[in-house]
């Protein structure tokens, strides 16, 4: 069943659409597969959300409609052809826009809510409160899925650092973060900071949320504000510059008289910041009995309570630990328990007889197959040839072959190659490198929110929601799966629809999306990570302290019993020693600066080797004795290994490098990238090659394979024998058992 996602606007700050973004997680989580539909999409967000008329949903479907004001949305889930839910956040009052427009808005949303009441199936409320509105409304079925935070994101190390030294400076500080509105009392909260100011002149109020500067509420806030020192209204801030403003604060203040929820709360409780509120609405539910809730506004009474929080050590100590006890109510892992009751999903599992002995049928999930050059999916084939034999085995795959673009190049649909069952989905969106791009500059290093991260990895793609798809309604044809690479989005957002039963060989090196918490699902929730190299463990362990149970199994390596290095040379006219670098040709392998190096090495030395370079290239190739030879086969290959001075391995990020391993069986040393962990440990473990990190020790290495390439070679062949595939397969073969015994209890 697929549940998809109707939402009046999908903008950055957007609260509901942020809200539906958690909810499409949960539901992968949940084994759901769907789609988010807008009737506003924000810029270049179109890539995580669709235009509501592109919606066509099965007669099985459900589709949850947030309810927003007045939204011309609702009349549209009421024709639509298929099961029908909505997620209710609140309906503020109209009294508190007195002789606006908005009052109108408001009493109609509420008739709008109502009529929809009989046609609904299910109705989830984001607190006990919204639900009694429902109940009060007509609704049946009704549901509390609260919202949750993800703490980590609001940690110290989130805080922009500059707003955090522009907001350093004397206390107490009172913060306050939601929609300048009249019923979120911005009045009342100049009025207690006034009081405050009498006890604790250097006090001072931040004041975050995006308001109408031209507003007649929002001119009346300021015209009070100038009477009063202190006083900052910071507008709408990006997610690191709101952890910051959290940090920055002595305590958290809400003056509201209506909140559905109350977001901010929570946030606060997770950047370790003490939280007052008015008891309105569901706010004292929000709270839970953590931190303090007040009922009445005497602002001299607050300020003194202000004070006494922010210098009373241990009454502060003990409210911090009272709302990090809270917090766990508000974690995804609750909010999913939440979410599979209100589906009717929270089944005891039903016993199973023991399953007759067959081939376990697995799914193998990788973003390309067949006729791409490159390490992960190499390593995918070679999987499949090898356990082909002990797997009854499916390839869940995309019609992509260029990595870069994703543009369709096989047909989709079924396809045989031998006894493996090959299916390729559609790729629904082509990728513009140079925007991504951009896009990861904005987002590497540094705290984003879930919202940008999740559309990082759109953006990265490839984006194919037919795979995700066949994951939701045929998980039940398959005893488990094994996903290949965690970077894409394929695993991102697949593996979480079927973790219980899979297997992850992350292929994971140290770059800046193995920090996102996106992420953490596809490292924490599988039952097992099938690691290539301790370097990978130990680096996935950095990140991910929770990650799942992981195993250094590696590949094997096959060598044909004949390679023949002369046919190699013959064929492509080589005369020269060479140095050898099969794979990708691109910027990303590290290319340009191996083709910078073996220039300068031309210029020093008439009879420097030549460089070959064979593979998929997606970049210029020019120097002097830089021969490109284009893709080439297995065979070819190994002759030209065997023919090689050395082989170069020029990127920095491996998780393993299988042209190392090659190189090392068919008994030929390597030089590598010593700003690698892998390609450093595979040298050092071997000692069967030199490392490099600039130009000098680039040529300092390629002297000494030079000089010592004999017992190099030696002691390569003897490496290799470790890698060898009757291991690799035994230690496939047990975990996906581990597998297979556990879905038969």
């Amino acid at each position: 069943m697929a549940v998809h996602q109707l939402i009046p606007s999908f903008v950055a700050g957007d609260a509901s659409g942020q809200a539906a973004l958690h909810l499409q997680w949960l539901l992968r989580r949940l084994g759901h597969h769907g789609e988010l539909y807008a009737g506003e999409v924000g810029p270049g967000l179109d890539s995580l959300a669709h235009p509501v008329s592109a919606l066509r949903p099965r007669p099985d479907d459900l589709v949850l409609y947030h309810h927003g004001i007045a939204s011309p949305l609702s009349s549209r889930l009421l024709h639509l052809p298929c099961r029908r839910g909505v997620v209710f956040h609140n309906i503020s009052p109209a009294r508190f826009y007195p002789g606006t427009p908005l009052a109108e808005a408001l009493v109609t949303g509420r008739a709008q809510l109502a009529a929809m009441a009989p046609f609904v199936d299910v109705a989830l409320g984001v607190s006990d409160y919204n639900c009694a509105e429902l109940r009060e409304a007509g609704y049946r079925n009704v549901h509390t899925v609260p919202l949750f935070v993800e703490p980590s994101r609001f940690s110290e190390s989130c805080a922009d650092p500059a707003l955090r030294q522009r907001l350093s400076g004397p206390g107490p500080v009172v913060l306050s973060v939601s929609r300048v509105a009249p019923h979120k009392r911005f009045e009342d909260l100049l009025a207690l900071h006034a009081e405050l100011l009498k006890v604790r002149p250097e006090a001072r109020l931040l004041l975050v949320g995006g308001y109408e500067p031209g507003s007649r509420y929002f001119k009346s806030l300021q015209r009070t504000a100038r009477g009063l020192s202190g006083v900052h209204f910071l507008g709408r801030l990006s997610h690191t510059e709101l952890v910051a403003a959290y940090r920055s604060a002595s305590v958290f203040v809400s003056m509201s008289e209506h909140e559905g929820f109350g977001v901010p709360l929570i946030e606060a409780m997770a950047a370790e910041v003490p939280v007052l509120a008015y008891a309105a609405a569901a706010v004292p539910e929000t709270l839970g009995g953590a931190g303090i809730a007040f009922d009445q506004k005497h602002f001299s009474f607050l300020a003194e309570l202000v004070v006494e929080v922010c210098e009373n050590h241990e009454m502060r100590q003990r409210l911090l630990q009272g709302q990090a006890r809270r917090l766990e109510d508000f974690s995804a892992e609750a909010s999913q328990r939440a979410l599979a009751r209100a589906l009717g999903e929270e089944q005891p599992p039903k016993r199973r007889k023991p399953p007759a002995k067959k081939k376990p049928r697995v799914g193998l999930v990788v973003q390309r197959y067949g006729e791409v050059t490159g390490g992960a999916e190499r390593h995918a084939q070679q999987i499949v040839e090898h356990l082909s034999p002990h797997w009854e085995l499916t390839v869940l795959t995309t019609t992509a072959k260029n990595h870069l673009s994703w543009e369709s190049a096989f047909p989709p649909g079924e396809e045989r190659e031998g006894r493996v069952r090959v299916l390729r989905f559609p790729v629904t969106r082509v990728r513009h490198i140079r925007p991504f791009n951009a896009l990861s500059k904005q987002v590497f290093d540094r705290c984003n929110e879930r919202l940008r991260e999740e559309h990082w990895v759109a953006e990265q793609g490839p984006v194919c929601p037919g795979l995700l798809e066949h994951l939701d309604t045929h998980r039940a044809d398959y005893d488990g799966f094994v996903f290949f690479t965690y970077l894409y989005a394929p695993t991102v957002w697949g593996l979480p629809m079927v973790a219980d039963r899979a297997l992850l060989v992350p292929t994971a090196h140290d770059e800046p999306p193995i920090r996102f918490g996106v992420y953490a699902d596809v490292f924490e929730r599988p039952r097992a990570l099938l690691c290539n190299t301790p370097e990978e463990a130990e680096l996935i362990g950095r990140y991910y302290p929770d990650h799942a149970p992981a195993r250094v199994v590696g590949v094997g390596v096959d060598v044909p019993e004949k390679a023949q290095p002369e046919r190699f040379r013959e064929k492509h006219g080589l005369r020269n020693p060479y140095l050898l670098y099969v794979g990708r040709l691109e910027a990303g392998k590290g290319l340009p600066e191996l083709l910078s190096h073996h220039r300068a090495l031309k210029e020093r030395f008439h009879d420097a080797p030549d460089l070959v370079l064979a593979g998929e290239a997606h970049m210029e190739l020019r120097g002097e004795g830089v021969r490109y030879v284009g893709r080439i086969s297995e065979q070819d290959k190994y002759d030209a290994l065997a023919g090689a001075l050395a082989v170069v391995v020029p990127s920095r990020f491996e998780s393993l490098s299988l042209l190392t391993l090659e190189a090392f069986a068919s008994g030929t040393p390597v030089l590598v990238n010593g700003h690698s962990e892998v390609l450093v440990g595979q040298v050092e473990r071997s000692q069967a090659g030199r490392t490099y990190t600039c130009l000098d020790s680039f040529i300092t290495g390629l002297r000494e394979v030079g000089e010592e390439r004999g017992a190099l070679s030696r002691r390569a062949r003897a490496y290799a024998t470790r890698y060898t595939w009757p291991r690799v397969v035994d230690a496939y073969r047990e975990e996906m058992e581990h597998i297979v015994r556990e879905k038969s209890r």
